[in-house]
This record gives structure tokens, C-alpha cells and sequence, in this order.
């Protein structure tokens, strides 16, 4: 990548939202790396993610897809919003014109971005630490069931304690490092995070059929209503999982 190719991030806090002041190049070659970067920039949770674009070099109206991307990426989870600002009146007509304004609003300055976002929900978060070793799967899973009981959701305790012993246990076996179990409850969905310090991605194999363990993923997959892997900010990956937490329907019996 040239020095021409490049995007500066710039990230500050401003009433709990994060905002990023974004200049440089923004073509095929840069699109992948500001992606990812604006994703870490989701994890801690603000309560928004505004990006400021004047000073960005926008090679093509389909570059600005960056920014749908990012919010599709982490509309489950962490669920934070994106916006936009374009002082410029022209910019701000040109990115107010294209289909990301479908996806991604854009305002006329941050003041009015500020404005816009909803305060978010009300949650609550739990999180513990655990060493590369095999008894961390049952400290896991304890520490699961507690929070589970605490929070009152016990009638998806048997759901949770799969996801989070398929994420840690598979943080265990192909990262090998340090790992952070986190646990929030928000609007009716319980997330199930682990954190390791392997940057390598966590992926979804499908297993020959007949084969009766190490299905991993594909055990969460099956539970939960989605599931990812994102990198995080000082490096590693999150790997994540939610649930629903509302109260389980029975089919009808037949008659």
C-alpha cells in the first residue's frame, strides 16, 4: 500500500459516544482495514459510533458501503449505532443521495449526530477471567449458572451453558491464551462473549456427519439467534453468541 493509501483514524469521547475524525483515501485497498478498525471501535459499547468524513477522500459512492458494513457487522452484537457527519454541503448531499443513507443516517454536524442517538437500554454485564487450561470450562459454566440464577433467566440456563462451553472451550483448544468470558443481558437478549489474544478468526466447518463430538461453532450456531467473531481493539478476537431470553413456546399438541 502506498503512503496515498492510507485512512487516519483520530478517536475521542464525546457524551459517551465515540467519534472518529477520518482523513485520507478511501478505495478498495483501504476498505477492509477501516472496516475492521471502526468494528474494534464497537466493543467497549459507546453509546454511538459517529464518524466524521469531510476530510476522507471518497474514491467512489460504493466505497461508502464501509459503513453499512460495519453496521450490519455488529447490528447483534455489540449493537451500537453509526452515524455519520458531513459538514460540507455538497458531501453531505452526495452521501445523503447514495443507498447507504438507507443503513447509516448522515447529519449536518455533530451536535445534531449527538442529538439523534437514542439513549440505549438498560443492561447488565458480568465478567470473569479464566486461564488456557481444561478446568476453565467448569469455571465457566459456574460462573454462567450463577449469573444465570441471579438474573432470572433461568428457563435458558441449559442453552447458555452450551454456547459458553462450545466459545471457551474452543478458545482453549486454538487460541491457548488468557480468555474473558462476558455475559450481558439487554432488551430481552443474553450475550455470551469470550475474549482470547489469538487474532486469528474463529470459523464455522461443517463436520463429517456420523461424528458424535467436536462440533464446536456448529453447536452454537444451532442455539443461539446469531453468532460472530470480531477483533478486538489491543488485539485477539471476541467471539460471540445471543440469545433470546424471552420465555419458551410450546407447540401445540396434536389432536
Amino acid at each position: 500500500m502506498s503512503t496515498a493509501e492510507w485512512v487516519l483514524i483520530r478517536q475521542r469521547d464525546v457524551a459517551g459516544c465515540t467519534v472518529v475524525d477520518l482523513a485520507g483515501r478511501l478505495n478498495a485497498l483501504t476498505y477492509g482495514e477501516l472496516r475492521d478498525n471502526l468494528i474494534k471501535l464497537t466493543l467497549d459499547q459507546p453509546r454511538a459510533l459517529i464518524a466524521q468524513v469531510d476530510d476522507l477522500d471518497i474514491a467512489a459512492e460504493p466505497a461508502l458501503a464501509v459503513f453499512s458494513a460495519v453496521r450490519m457487522r455488529t447490528d447483534e452484537w455489540p449493537s451500537v449505532p453509526v452515524l455519520l457527519v458531513a459538514h460540507d454541503p455538497q458531501r453531505h448531499r452526495m452521501i445523503a443521495g447514495s443507498a447507504i443513507r438507507r443503513f447509516v443516517p448522515v447529519h449536518s454536524s455533530l451536535h445534531a449526530a449527538i442529538e439523534a442517538v437514542a439513549e440505549p437500554p438498560p443492561r447488565r454485564r458480568r465478567r470473569a477471567v479464566f486461564l488456557p487450561l481444561p478446568s476453565s470450562s467448569h469455571g465457566a459454566r459456574a460462573f454462567v449458572q450463577e449469573t444465570c440464577r441471579e438474573w432470572n433467566i433461568r428457563h435458558r440456563l441449559e442453552d447458555a451453558l452450551g454456547i459458553a462451553t462450545e466459545l471457551v472451550e474452543n478458545a482453549i483448544t486454538h487460541a491457548g491464551t488468557a480468555l474473558e468470558v462476558r455475559l450481558e443481558l439487554r432488551s430481552g437478549y443474553l450475550t455470551i462473549a469470550v475474549r482470547d489474544e489469538n487474532a486469528h478468526p474463529a470459523v464455522l466447518r461443517q463436520r463429517p456427519s456420523g461424528r458424535l463430538q467436536g462440533y464446536g461453532l456448529q453447536v452454537v450456531a444451532a442455539l443461539s439467534r446469531a453468532w460472530g467473531c470480531s477483533p478486538a481493539q489491543d488485539g485477539g478476537k471476541i467471539v460471540w453468541a445471543v440469545l433470546s431470553v424471552g420465555p419458551r413456546r410450546l407447540a401445540p399438541f396434536p389432536v
